[in-house]
């Protein structure tokens, strides 16, 4: 399968163009601080998510949802296949948590009789995919997979599976999560400055020919010219990221430009893919030469993304 289009939202803004300036810049966007944990994080700034034509059918929509659909159009903008045959498969390690803590506070509050019903309606994973489909009117399958591991691997795996089998002739895959109050309270308690999580969505619009190719394996080989490693990956340890450094393969994070997820990796294929597409002057020999492998640092399940020379 190949990467045919590409959209993002991330810490440094909206857009395939902000994350060339990030890349380009090389300065990662500017931390805040939420208030009532005290935490330090990499959020999407608000101008991000205002004022964009596409974001009219998600007016009333949570920060998930606008993320996600943000993302997602971007991606599928110029795509020729029908949408009959189309699919989307949408990643995430949290889901719309915060709207679905909002729910609970509300039914605690109020009684199920009086909670927003759309506040119900964006709890559930589902709602980004439908809100995705809806506005590119899209009808082919799609799916909300949620998993702390690997979920963006997962995605991806399922999305080549879907191309090959003729199931679909192309898929908007791609991984979301965003930042709350509840995520920077186990931060806080349970890593206090270890982590400087972060928030976003980014999309892959991939069909069988014409782009760059990409595939899933179990492990790293030694014959990659580079190894992209989501070093900051909210709550990883220090071993694997190590151990892969020890090897021959030159290594390379762009981890501060997005801040600690569990998305890493997703961030990390469209910051490759962006420079291996675009020869930008920043990406080294190693990253245009021959294939890239993105190692995430979340879990033990190993999935390795090969981006293919």
């Amino acid at each position: 399968m190949t990467i045919t289009g590409l959209g993002i939202v991330f810490a440094g803004g909206a857009g395939v163009p902000a994350l060339r300036e990030a890349l380009v810049s090389g300065t990662p966007p500017e931390a805040t601080t939420l208030e009532k944990e005290g935490v330090q994080v990499m959020a999407v700034p608000p101008a991000a998510l205002t004022g964009n034509p596409v974001l009219a059918p998600a007016r009333r929509a949570d920060r998930f949802c606008k993320m996600t659909l943000l993302a997602a159009m971007e991606a599928w903008q110029g795509c020729g296949a029908d949408p009959l045959r189309t699919g989307i498969i949408l990643a995430t390690a949290f889901g719309p948590h915060a709207t679905v803590f909002r729910f609970v506070n509300e039914m605690l509050d109020f009684g199920d009789a009086k909670v927003s019903p759309t506040v119900f309606s964006q709890s559930v994973h589902a709602a980004a995919a439908s809100m995705i489909a809806t506005a590119a009117g899209l009808h082919g399958p799609a799916l909300s997979l949620a998993d702390l591991a690997a979920p963006f691997e997962e995605a991806l795996a399922l999305a080549g599976c879907w191309l090959d089998s003729g199931r679909c002739d192309a898929v908007l895959v791609g991984a979301a999560d965003e930042l709350s109050d509840v995520l920077a309270h186990v931060v806080r308690r349970k890593w206090p400055h270890a982590f400087v999580p972060g928030e976003g969505a980014v999309f892959f619009r991939l069909e069988r020919t014409g782009g760059v190719r990409v595939s899933v394996g179990p492990k790293e080989t030694e014959d990659a010219a580079c190894h992209l490693i989501d070093s900051q990956a909210l709550g990883a340890g220090k071993a694997a990221p190590e151990a892969q450094a020890s090897t021959a393969v030159p290594v390379r994070s762009y981890s501060p430009l997005w801040g600690s997820t569990r998305l890493g990796s997703a961030l990390h294929l469209a910051a490759a893919a962006l420079m291996r597409r675009e020869e930008l002057p920043v990406a080294d020999a190693a990253l245009m030469r021959g294939n890239v492998q993105i190692v995430s640092a979340c879990g033990t399940r190993r999935r390795v993304i090969t981006l293919h020379a």
